[in-house]
């Protein structure tokens, strides 16, 4: 039992080191773009002596922004630990040291919109706020997961301690994830006393803690000019009721980013879960045969609609585009309820049901608060989809360990895929490389020329970077010029695209 132990941590330790160096490099060939030139000179750091009054309350992903905008191999360090960090952790919550479940949650975190992709892993702004607050959010998960199972949990003193800087300090990256934790926290707590009938003072104080922090991040006068309508860039849109504000932001866009762009979660989402519905659905009364045929139907059809019907095909339902975004966010609806609903009706472990059901709901509930602040992007779900792919380790170690799936035989196929991301990947972030190299070698020979007006070629690759190509005129090209030292009379333009 004990070399099992061993060498399972030994399998995983491996698998972790090697997933590191491989976002390490990812890191080094990044460069920085738009946001990250302001943090990085000293507008930056007047927001930090400024105590960020009426910014936001982002505090702890602020001061990440400021360091890694300025000092190179700790952005690099950084963002090669935090991108392995949200690979393997759901590993470690699902108690899997199998090599071929780390490699699918490898191939998911790949496999997130190019959007997505752009605004988190590959921007230092998006990825001190976002990719931080998930890791948090998992750490946290790993650290409570024993109220899923029969035994009592036990944390020790140091743990308890932990939890002070750990639930502070998760309040402070974004807003969503703010008060997500907080409702996790109080979840935790009532569950843990109706299943164990007792409190537990790790519980406690984390929650305490998550109060704090969501009292210091949201005290911001930012928040303020939010909810007065006094911000510029954020607003709260006052004039729609609760619930036609709710239909009128999921029926337009929210439907997009948390479920149907993320066409290849769809299709292993659906997947695992046609299989838990064809093992486990057995021996069941009329009305249940009837709602599990119907659920392998949605499962079957929607994950073909975006990339066949709507890409491929280029088929509309509609020829108002209103009523076909409503057409579309109804079926995501209805796709995320059918995977729900298989799992409260058909799954039959009560406190793996709780489990599982508890990762579906908070990927919904954690992107609630979204529904009242405009505007928002796919970097905002990052969270949404972790626990996304968090469900699908832990369904799919439950389908291996009730041996409903041969993972031998999925293990190729699995694996192939993974590593032909990584590949991918890396050939594109090369490139990236090559071509920043260039443009700022050929910004330097033009001034060495003493030409004026001097020409920034475009990046390869621009749909994996946030926003690379310069806007001029607008301050984040002349934050441009600041942040690498380019002479104050130099005027910039973009090479005309090809």
């Amino acid at each position: 039992m004990i070399n099992s132990i061993k060498k399972d941590g030994v399998k995983i330790g491996i698998f972790s080191f090697i997933i590191f160096l491989f976002y390490l490099y990812l890191s080094y060939c990044t460069p920085l773009t738009h946001d990250d030139w302001t943090w990085g000179i000293r507008l930056g750091m007047n927001r930090f002596y400024d105590g960020f009054k009426d910014y936001n309350g982002r505090y702890f992903g602020n001061i990440c922004e400021l360091i890694i905008t300025r000092v190179d191999w700790f952005r690099i360090l950084i963002m090669g630990v935090f991108g392995a960090a949200i690979v393997v952790l759901p590993l470690l919550i699902a108690k899997t040291a199998k090599l071929t479940i780390g490699f699918l949650s490898l191939f998911l975190m790949l496999g997130v919109t190019s959007d997505m992709f752009s605004s988190t892993f590959a921007w230092a702004a998006g990825f001190a706020n976002y990719n931080t607050a998930t890791i948090c959010i998992l750490v946290y998960l790993l650290i409570i997961k024993n109220i899923f199972y029969e035994k009592t949990p036990k944390y020790s003193i140091w743990l308890l301690i932990f939890a002070v800087p750990l639930g502070i300090g998760s309040q402070l990256f974004v807003e969503h994830a703010t008060i997500y934790n907080v409702f996790a926290g109080a979840f935790v707590i009532i569950y843990s006393f109706m299943k164990f009938r007792k409190f537990f003072a790790f519980h406690i104080v984390y929650l305490v803690s998550a109060l704090i922090g969501a009292v210091i991040m949201f005290s911001n006068g930012a928040y303020v000019k939010i909810f007065t309508g006094a911000d510029n860039y954020r607003t709260i849109d006052t004039d729609m009721g609760i619930f036609e504000k709710i239909y009128s932001i999921f029926s337009t866009s929210m439907y997009k980013f948390l479920i149907m762009n993320n066409i290849i979660l769809n299709f292993v989402l659906a997947v695992f879960c046609i299989f838990l519905l064809v093992k486990i659905g057995k021996n069941l009364p009329t009305w249940k045969i009837w709602v599990k045929n119907i659920f392998i139907a949605i499962l079957t059809i929607y994950p073909f609609y975006r990339p066949f019907i709507v890409d491929r095909m280029q088929l509309s339902i509609f020829t108002d585009v209103a009523k076909t975004s409503e057409f579309e966010a109804w079926i995501s609806l209805l796709f995320y309820l059918t995977i729900l609903f298989t799992i409260i009706l058909f799954f039959k472990k009560s406190s793996l049901k709780v489990e599982l059901s508890f990762y579906l709901i908070s990927a919904v509930f954690i992107a609630g608060p979204l529904f009242f602040v405009t505007p928002f992007g796919s970097r905002c779900f990052i969270l949404s989809y972790a626990f996304f792919v968090l469900f699908i380790v832990r369904l799919l170690v439950y389908l291996v360990d009730e041996e409903f799936i041969n993972l031998k035989a999925i293990s190729i196929p699995i694996i192939t895929l993974a590593l032909t991301l990584v590949f991918a990947y890396s050939v594109i972030f090369a490139q990236i490389k090559i071509s920043d190299n260039e443009r700022m070698d050929s910004i330097q020979q033009q001034i060495d020329e003493g030409k004026k007006v001097v020409t920034v070629k475009p990046l390869k690759h621009e749909k994996f970077l946030w926003n690379s190509k310069l806007m001029i005129p607008g301050f984040q090209a002349d934050n441009f010029k600041i942040f690498f030292n380019l002479p104050k009379d130099v005027q910039l333009k973009n090479a005309p695209e090809k």
